[in-house]
């Protein structure tokens, strides 16, 4: 009988909302590997979210099958007033589902510490069974100081609870550090990190012109590609005054948010499916995201993946996946060097060329189905 893993998720993609589309790229590759894959998504009551039914069933193109539950739980407020209070609904939202399912999981896994990670590691205490979160939240609420987790460590006893871990799985080296030194957790050596993945079957190199062609973008203009929320963490707003200050540039901004980029020149803007990226991604001639914090961003692996070279920021929360040969680091507050950035390569083919090679040979390393095996491998069950 092969083993089951509960996935505890904030949310489950639909064909209308894609969050947690990475996780749900990492279950497909796991249940592949015959394991049985059940996911707990608990949805905040009078939240004012896709309807979804409290089960379905998705299946992934090689035939395994996923089971998807939303129960709903009274979410209070992350404040510490009522911190705890939300987090017991959430946990009990959990349990009660797998009493009334009679789940058996062998091992339970929580997307992101707060609240996913925090109820597996109670689950797997009341279970007496191995859990696991996956740490990858923006590394800016990390900080020490930052909301709502300074106010979990202090009022919910965030550390406490996080100790019943059997691991946690860190989408970068910053991110553990972070755990580490800002008293989220003690224990190093039960923090493996895995910088995210990506589909090879969706993300790869395509022709340039073909994906020019069938989205109607001029074949001879070079084009700068963002992926990401239109806020200014992400960066959109330094990119688009950057852009400003640059010649004969086209962009293609692919998200939404309350930041509207206004620069010339721009092919396109707006939300695409996560099935039509990678042609958008291809069709560019270079990928840029001056992003203030990170776990580690799924979008630029992606980015890697379809091989563009890469501009980003210089802080730590990169260092997993950018480096000399995918990519120009630059200070994200500096649009002048962002800009500077843009146009040397615009007007260096062979600089292009180079990081291009760099970032495909770069992405082999991130492909999904290999993050699967060795988060597998960490979590001792392959």
């Amino acid at each position: 009988m092969s083993k089951q893993i509960c996935f505890i998720l904030d949310w489950y993609p639909t064909k209308t909302n894609n969050g947690c589309i990475f996780a749900k790229h990492l279950i497909y590759a796991i249940a592949d590997k015959g394991f049985e894959c059940v996911v707990i998504a608990p949805k905040i009551k009078n939240a004012r979210t896709e309807d979804v039914p409290y089960e379905r069933n998705e299946t992934t193109e090689n035939g395994s099958i996923i089971r998807i539950f939303t129960p709903v739980y009274l979410h209070l407020s992350s404040r510490k007033q009522t911190m705890k209070l939300s987090m017991n609904n959430h946990y009990k939202a959990v349990m009660r589902t797998i009493k009334k399912e009679k789940l058996n999981p062998d091992v339970v896994y929580g997307h992101f510490i707060y609240q996913c990670g925090l109820t597996a590691a109670r689950v797997g205490d009341k279970l007496s069974i191995p859990s696991f979160c996956a740490c990858g939240e923006n590394s800016l609420r990390l900080i020490r100081g930052n909301e709502p987790y300074t106010t979990g460590l202090k009022f919910a006893k965030w550390k406490e609870i996080l100790d019943k871990l059997t691991g946690i799985i860190s989408v970068s080296s910053y991110n553990g550090d972070l755990l580490l030194n800002n008293g989220f957790y003690d224990n190093a050596q039960n923090i493996g990190v895995f910088p995210n993945g990506f589909d090879s079957r969706k993300f790869y190199l395509m022709d340039k012109c073909e994906a020019r062609k069938q989205l109607g973008f001029p074949e001879d203009k070079f084009i700068v590609a963002f992926t990401g929320a239109f806020t200014e963490r992400k960066g959109i707003d330094k990119l688009n005054n950057a852009l400003k200050r640059c010649n004969d540039v086209y962009s293609v901004f692919l998200g939404y948010g309350e930041l509207k980029p206004d620069c010339d020149n721009i092919l396109f803007c707006g939300k695409v499916s996560n099935d039509k990226v990678a042609l958008y991604l291809n069709a560019a001639d270079v990928f840029v995201l001056p992003t203030k914090g990170e776990g580690c961003c799924n979008a630029i692996v992606e980015a890697l993946a379809c091989g563009l070279p890469v501009i980003s920021s210089d802080l730590s929360f990169n260092d997993d996946v950018l480096n000399e040969n995918n990519s120009i680091r630059i200070d994200v507050e500096d649009e002048r060097q962002i800009a500077n950035a843009i146009t040397k390569l615009k007007d260096d083919k062979e600089l292009r060329i180079k990081l291009s090679k760099g970032a495909i040979e770069c992405s082999r390393t991130f492909d999904i189905d290999e993050r699967a095996n060795n988060i597998l491998k960490f979590m001792r069950l392959n």
